[in-house]
């Protein structure tokens, strides 16, 4: 009889609902890296608005870090976060750069590992750093991973955005979700503009 309550139970079924949802989110993560997005679009959420509309305060709240903060544009290539909640104990943060399109000829194409912490604090100049890396195709990425940040405000920058992403894991957040913040749109410059949406 306590087997079948223990099978039956909504704490039963809410454990076995929230190990489904992440096997679904770790199947989505894994064919988005593996390129499937080129065949079929998967779903997600997309953040999108002015620039210094809040959508920065949006993503902080939703996953407890605090992205980089700049006077005008901040957000100068897409940001994937990737929330789970696997194991609530322990905080994992992993950033990795997703290599889509060809900003120079000679760039590879791919997802390559960047950097990880388990300090909610150091989050903040990994992505200012990891942003930077993609700006700067010709150079070693990985020559940006210590970077301390002023020396990303003073380091100059190849292309002011690029369509390539910073993807950002966390394991251990408050819930199950991916989405993507986008470059804020900036109508007082059509180039930018065109570079953006591409």
């Amino acid at each position: 009889m306590l087997d079948l309550w223990r099978h039956t139970s909504p704490m039963a079924s809410l454990a076995g609902y929230t190990h489904s949802k992440q096997k679904l989110n770790e199947i989505v993560k894994a064919l988005r890296d593996c390129g499937t997005e080129e065949i079929i679009k998967l779903a997600k959420i997309a953040i999108i608005g002015n620039q210094s509309a809040g959508k920065s305060s949006l993503i902080e709240a939703i996953s407890q870090i605090k992205v980089p903060r700049a006077a005008g544009t901040c957000t100068r290539c897409p940001m994937e976060v990737i929330l789970s909640c696997a194991d609530p104990e322990i905080w994992n943060c992993k950033v990795s750069l997703r290599i889509e399109h060809c900003d120079i000829p000679q760039q590879r194409l791919g997802t390559f590992p960047f950097a990880v912490t388990n300090v909610k604090d150091d989050v903040t100049n990994i992505l200012r750093c990891a942003q930077l890396a993609i700006l700067n195709p010709s150079k070693d990425f990985k020559s940006f991973a210590n970077l301390k940040e002023n020396e990303c405000h003073e380091h100059r920058r190849e292309m002011s955005f690029s369509k390539n992403t910073v993807v950002l894991e966390i394991i251990g957040a408050d819930v199950d979700v991916t989405f993507i913040d986008l470059p804020g749109i900036i109508s007082s410059t059509e180039k930018v503009i065109s570079t953006i949406l591409g």
